[in-house]
């Protein structure tokens, strides 16, 4: 044994360990589980003296080595570097062993519960952030990724307690904001979310996720009040998050909000430019070959997914493989004719199904 003022050493053979120290069932010595009741043991038995443990095996023999000289702090730091770096399993092996020896702190609790959210383990992660609150009651983003937790769940019950402690301790937090706003939409509160969420924007106004989120809620809320802001906050989120799931849900809003738009223009009734703009993609694409159709769609779905303003019939667009120039609801035409010849798929969601049938009654030369 080597000892001194701020590390030990010391080894002892698997055989000799007292096994009555360990819990009934942890199997023999050699075997993972007998090992790790051993390492559990002396992490447990070196807790209140702080510092590091490290337990090996090897050849039959246990290592021990404890250091008092490197503060837990320093792993958290680790742990969280490594983090930064998406390094996720090693960040959690040392969040756990960080936990073995100071289950109360804060900030282990706390991100060892983002890790596990974000892998999906709700469960585990509201256990985990629960004692975070538990053991510091004035962790407002522990508050938040708590509430987040039950958003995640679809248990929207369960998230606003939180997030409303998270609120009362930080009221201009945009993260705590920003997830009331989400709560307060997914129980079907818009209006009471465009409040909250427009003082998220004016906490963090380049955060794509809260102008995506003010955008959902405006929609939701009143769409003929608020399309023109809610396509203008969506135009930025494209712009700060060109690609991706959050650039995806954008563009579906943007384009719910143009075919609102068409729809309002042209009445309740069968839209006469839309089916015009069917019939002549329908032309088009019956004079290409395969390869053609192919190398159409792939430009102009390459277009529509920067976004369509099929409402602006006065923007044209040209295109490598046709001649010739196009409008934004052309474009589109294009695109859900080319889903349904090219790509065998139902429809584009351009939510163009009346005007469908009626293109294909006049392209065929059926009866009016």
């Amino acid at each position: 044994m080597e000892s001194g003022a701020e590390e030990l050493k010391f080894s002892l053979s698997e055989e000799g360990f007292d096994r009555s120290q360990l819990p009934a069932g942890c199997g023999e010595p050699g075997t993972d589980s007998f090992r790790q009741a051993v390492t559990a043991f002396f992490q447990r038995a070196y807790r209140s003296r702080g510092g590091r443990v490290d337990v090996a095996f090897s050849e039959g023999r246990i290592d021990v080595h404890w250091s008092g000289s490197e503060e837990q702090q320093d792993v958290l730091e680790r742990a969280l570097a490594l983090i930064a770096q998406d390094h996720r399993a090693e960040a959690r092996g040392l969040l756990e062993t960080l936990l073995l020896l100071e289950p109360s702190s804060a900030e282990a609790l706390y991100n060892l519960g983002l890790l596990s959210s974000d892998a999906g383990e709700l469960e585990q992660a509201g256990e985990l952030l629960q004692r975070c609150v538990e053991s510091a009651p004035g962790h407002t983003n522990a508050w938040v990724a708590l509430g987040m937790t039950g958003l995640r769940a679809s248990a929207p019950e369960r998230a606003r307690p939180a997030l409303e402690k998270a609120l009362e301790l930080e009221p201009t937090n945009p993260y705590a904001l920003r997830a009331y706003g989400s709560l307060l939409l997914m129980q079907d509160e818009p209006k009471e979310a465009v409040v909250v969420l427009r003082r998220a924007q004016a906490a963090a106004p380049t955060d794509p996720v809260t102008l995506l989120t003010l955008a959902q809620a405006l929609i939701a809320a009143d769409l003929d009040a608020h399309a023109a802001e809610a396509d203008a906050l969506l135009r930025r989120v494209l712009q700060l998050a060109p690609r991706g799931e959050i650039a995806e849900k954008a563009r579906r809003a943007s384009q719910r909000i143009a075919d609102h738009n068409l729809r309002r223009s042209q009445g309740d009734g069968l839209r006469p430019a839309v089916v015009e703009g069917l019939v002549q993609a329908l032309q088009i694409y019956g004079g290409l070959s395969p390869e053609q159709r192919q190398a159409v769609l792939v430009e102009v779905s390459a277009i529509g997914e920067k976004g369509l303003p099929v409402n602006q019939p006065l923007r044209s667009y040209t295109l490598e493989t046709l001649p010739g120039t196009f409008t934004a609801l052309q474009l589109a035409c294009l695109i859900e004719i080319g889903a349904r010849q090219v790509l065998e798929m139902a429809d584009a969601g351009f939510g163009f199904e009346r005007e469908m049938q009626e293109a294909l009654r006049v392209h065929q030369g059926g009866p009016g």
